[in-house]
């Protein structure tokens, strides 16, 4: 099986793409898809370069640290990373349980939760776009 020559994992003979990266399969023209690879894979990067996977990111690539940041008023996140149903559906709800946990101290019990998971939600769903827009090039939703 030969080794991709961007993150050196073992790949299928016949993949095209590299299933862990993303990257494009590179055979040399004599080099049947068959072939064994010469060398094992590199175990470490060479000097001067980043750890693996050390690529830079792909245009559209969100981060998650600035969607989590933006749900500190929920619902922002998602709106960021795409998601613009469930980010307005986020926002109606978080400010009235807001409002009511204003009115009432008690719903602090409910809004504090859904507030942080408005968080958390954001942060994954900013690293699942990023995963499959590198897998496939095309993003998500």
């Amino acid at each position: 099986m030969p080794y991709c020559s961007s993150c050196g994992n073992m790949v299928a003979e016949t993949a095209a793409f590299c299933p862990s990266c993303g990257a494009p399969v590179q055979r040399t023209a004599g080099q049947p898809p068959s072939a064994a690879p010469s060398a094992a894979p590199p175990m470490a990067p060479p000097a001067g370069y980043p750890p693996y996977p050390g690529y830079a990111p792909m245009p559209g690539e969100k981060s998650p640290i600035l969607a989590a940041l933006l749900s500190i008023i929920t619902g922002l996140g998602q709106l960021y990373n795409g998601e613009k149903s469930k980010g307005v559906i986020f926002l109606v709800v978080g400010i009235i349980l807001f409002i009511l946990m204003v009115a009432t101290t008690i719903l602090c019990i409910v809004f504090i939760p859904f507030w942080l998971y408005g968080m958390y939600d954001a942060y994954i769903r900013a690293e699942e776009y990023n995963r499959v827009l590198r897998a496939t090039g095309r993003p998500p939703w």
